[in-house]
């Protein structure tokens, strides 16, 4: 949310044109920062609600039937996952390639959806498949980038999904992925 913000003011600061987000043929630099501001104000919202709060009748359900702490925590450190997510979005947006090299911001991303499944592992929550994929491909695919290695980006993605899918019986009976609410 804070780098939505940023983004805007700005986008009003500096002359025209030195924020650049193109949609077709046309700059419309605001459309991320209302996107990072939207999104930053529904993971913050969800992530500081309070385990007993209702968000409506079919959630409260789920959570009776399960672990009411457990399924708060999950959703804070998701919201916290997510929001770290968007920060490294925002600054990849903001800072410009010659500064800091794409393979860095990778790497970034790879490290907090990790970190995120890192961290229930570490509250023995169960972890999150699509998380740890996206973790795992930004990681290898960051350090490809800084490595020079272009052409392997494709072949990292059948890499990681061939394993993924090798290994994913060992994940179904140690049951490792899944869903807590």
């Amino acid at each position: 949310m804070a780098f939505g913000a940023l983004l805007v003011v700005l986008t009003f600061a500096l002359e025209e044109g030195k924020v650049v987000f193109m949609i077709g043929d046309e700059n419309m630099p605001l459309v991320p920062a209302i996107v990072m501001i939207v999104i930053g104000a529904v993971l913050m919202g969800s992530s500081l609600m309070r385990p007993g709060e209702k968000v409506n009748a079919a959630v409260s359900d789920l959570a009776l039937e399960h672990d009411s702490k457990a399924v708060a925590l999950n959703k804070r450190l998701e919201g916290m996952g997510w929001g770290l997510f968007l920060v490294m979005l925002g600054g990849f947006a903001l800072v410009p390639e010659s500064t800091i090299p794409r393979g860095v911001w990778s790497i970034g991303v790879g490290l907090i959806m990790l970190g995120l499944n890192l961290a229930r592992y570490y509250y023995k929550l169960k972890l999150s498949g699509f998380t740890t994929f996206l973790g795992v491909m930004s990681l290898f695919g960051g350090i490809a980038q800084l490595a020079g290695w272009q052409a392997l980006d494709n072949a990292l993605l059948f890499f990681v999904l061939g394993a993924y899918l090798l290994l994913k019986p060992w994940f179904d009976k140690h049951q490792v992925f899944g869903k807590i609410a």
